[in-house]
């Protein structure tokens, strides 16, 4: 078995095979991105094949092989946020009212069962696309609010107004899974 630094070697003079080991050691992992940062597994899968072409083409920039795994994560969510910008042609705004709506607050502040992990993303992928992707680059990807503002075109405040929203609608998802899983029972 080749080492990642033998892999990367390999791949830098475009060698198919550890292309393919580069691929097979990766794909699970930056799917899980993908999936996050997408709608529907089409587009995960669309964005996980354009990716992996993008670390192929860029390998031999990669400065310290010990960062592969972080270096090709942040690849796959350059891409993503990439992609939404195109879609999305506008800064994301939202409305300040929103933020302060009390009442949304109240009714999810009740304690809910534990969740799977699965269960939890489930949720957070039934979030609009701009919530979604701001809780992922805040929560999971440990982004902050200056950096996600970059990547979203949008300044510092919505960014954080994105994500107070964001959090809401979560609770509001989960509170539900909840509800359905005990009328369930």
């Amino acid at each position: 078995m080749l080492t990642n630094n033998e892999i990367i070697a390999r791949c830098i003079l475009k060698d198919r095979q550890a292309q393919k080991l580069l691929y097979e050691k990766y794909t699970a992992k930056m799917f899980g991105y993908c999936l996050r940062y997408s709608n529907n597994r089409a587009d995960a899968q669309d964005l996980l094949q354009d990716g992996f072409i993008k670390v192929f083409d860029s390998i031999s920039s990669l400065k310290e092989t010990a960062h592969l795994e972080a270096w090709m994560s942040r690849i796959f969510i350059n891409l993503s946020l990439s992609r939404f910008r195109k879609l999305a042609r506008g800064p994301i705004i939202v409305e300040v009212d929103d933020i302060l709506d009390e009442s949304i607050r109240d009714v999810y502040s009740v304690e809910l069962e534990p969740m799977e992990i699965n269960e939890v993303l489930k949720c957070m992928r039934e979030l609009p696309e701009k919530y979604r992707l701001v809780l992922n680059m805040y929560a999971i990807d440990k982004m902050g609010h200056k950096e996600i503002a970059e990547a979203l075109g949008t300044s510092l405040n919505n960014s954080k107004s994105l994500l107070h929203r964001a959090r809401i609608m979560l609770k509001k998802e989960v509170f539900e899974n909840n509800r359905n899983k005990e009328t369930e029972k």
